[in-house]
């Protein structure tokens, strides 16, 4: 069944984003790299900072960097950290755990093992991405009208000439993209419906892919683009709220919370200087599968952040919870909802291998004030044949390794997150999403009684900003309904929406 990669559904049409004005938001006034205690301890009595100037703002917006002379600190202005790509600030980083729990040294050296970029293909086994790409959707197709072992034989010819990922920056994206969809089909022919890949085995393995993490985050604006944009949804919708219960389907490191830790204590801090107030009380709960994160993981997380919040000197918990929705429709036990508590809810959608009708049944029945639905994959539709499901996913990886070579990550930095990064994200794609998922993620949260949330201008604003001070040309924001993409040229690379019961 040969395919054209130009075939297939026409996105809907999207708004590009205006010159929005002036930010109000307390986002805007502050960085979203934390100070540590100490900074907090020396900086404690000084006042809070200016607010950016509308002649400041106008600057930046019509592209006038040298106009937009700004006098506040590196240290308290959130426009000015996306402005200096320099700027050094201690900071929280749940990229940089403390060490093992090993003293031994030769333990302590495997752990801070790096993959090393892989050799490029010699100029004559190069393979034509277009031609590859049609042999694996005809093996789809035929997977998924049966034929395991015509399947079987296309994949097989396929492994003998095109070599395991990661191939390197020197190779087509679309190739590279290729060699992961080969090993996903592979698999998909070999394990049971419903089972996609394991746990993280190994005390490397969780290093290997932290690393992978703290490298995408340094070389891709999609990182800060979802979490900052979560963040400023969750400030809009929490208002002045004290008590906070956070409820992650997706912890992932925990890399997302700190910023809103630190609004919600620059708000206390605002507070208290008119009336004596005890600290805000943030709770995070992480809902995971028991082969979604690794103990070690769990751990880093919850280590990281509560070191945080005691800096911040406010009030913090954290529960890991295993959660299976198949399996119960109700919320764990675990899973307490305390008097005076604000329950806010992050979801990530297809490729996560969380997202289903049954998993939206129990996250209404927390009643969360918002649900803030992240979706880094590009994949909206996991109600598809498998080869048009796998062409979507094929399209989507390309464009990300595209975006990530142009920003110069090197060759290693790139190998990792391929590996650690992209290729799990395929394989969850193609294994388990496609049983869970009946309809179109937008259309399985308005069947479930959601409605979209409206974002901010603040949000547009600063999602606009940040994609403005981004070096690498290519990026851009289109808002499209209720909803914010950051899109690499004309392919969608992370998608941030809020919803509500």
């Amino acid at each position: 069944m040969p395919s054209n990669l130009d075939d297939g559904e026409t996105p809907s049409p999207a708004k590009r984003l205006r010159r929005s004005p002036e930010p109000t938001s307390v986002l805007y006034n502050r960085s979203p790299s934390p100070p540590t205690s100490s900074s907090l301890a020396s900086s404690s009595a000084a006042p809070d900072p200016t607010p950016i100037s509308a002649e400041d703002w106008e600057a930046v917006l019509s592209g006038d960097m040298a106009a937009a002379p700004l006098s506040h600190s590196q240290d308290s202005c959130f426009l000015r950290w996306i402005m200096d790509a320099d700027a050094q600030v201690d900071a929280f980083d749940p990229f940089l755990p403390p060490p093992p729990p090993c003293q031994d040294p030769a333990a302590v050296e495997i752990f801070l093992q790096q993959p090393q970029a892989p050799p490029l293909l010699a100029s004559d086994d190069f393979l034509e991405p277009r031609a590859v790409v049609d042999e694996l959707l005809e093996a789809a197709h035929r997977a998924d009208s049966g034929d395991s072992t015509g399947a079987r034989e296309i994949l097989t010819r396929l492994n003998h000439r095109l070599p395991s990922p990661p191939l390197g920056i020197g190779q087509p994206p679309l190739l590279r993209a290729a060699a992961h969809l080969r090993d996903s089909l592979l698999r998909l022919l070999v394990t049971p419906p419903g089972h996609g890949s394991s746990v993280s085995s190994s005390l490397l393995d969780v290093a290997l892919k932290l690393a992978a993490h703290k490298a995408l985050a340094d070389a891709s604006p999609t990182v800060q683009f979802a979490g900052f944009t979560s963040t400023q949804l969750l400030l809009d919708a929490l208002g002045g709220a004290r008590r906070v219960h956070v409820i992650d389907l997706d912890i992932g490191f925990g890399a997302r919370w700190p910023p809103l830790m630190q609004e919600l204590a620059l708000q206390w801090r605002r507070a208290s200087a008119a009336a004596q107030l005890p600290p805000p009380r943030i709770k995070v709960t992480a809902l995971v599968s028991p082969d979604s994160a690794h103990p070690l993981e769990l751990h880093l997380t919850h280590e990281s952040l509560a070191r945080f919040a005691a800096d911040l000197g406010v009030s913090f918990e954290f529960n890991a919870v295993v959660f299976d929705p198949s399996s119960d429709p109700s919320p764990p036990l675990a899973v307490s909802v305390a008097p005076g508590e604000v329950v806010a809810v992050h979801l990530p959608t297809i490729g996560s291998g969380t997202f289903s009708p049954a998993t939206l049944r129990v996250v209404k029945q927390l009643r969360p004030a918002i649900v803030v639905c992240v979706d880094d994959h590009g994949c909206h539709r996991g109600d598809l044949a498998l080869s048009h499901h796998a062409l979507n996913v094929v399209r989507s990886s390309a464009a990300f390794l595209e975006s990530l070579d142009a920003t110069g990550a090197p060759a290693d930095a790139v190998a990792k997150v391929e590996q650690y990064i992209l290729s799990p994200r395929v394989e969850r794609l193609l294994l388990g999403d496609r049983m869970m998922m009946p309809l179109p993620w937008q259309t399985m949260f308005a069947s479930a009684g959601f409605s979209p949330v409206q974002l901010s201008g603040a949000a547009e604003a600063q999602a606009e900003c940040l994609v403005r001070r981004t070096p690498t040309p290519g990026f851009h924001v289109e808002k499209r309904q209720a909803a914010l993409a950051l899109r690499w040229q004309q392919s969608e690379l992370v998608t941030v929406s809020a919803w509500r019961c």
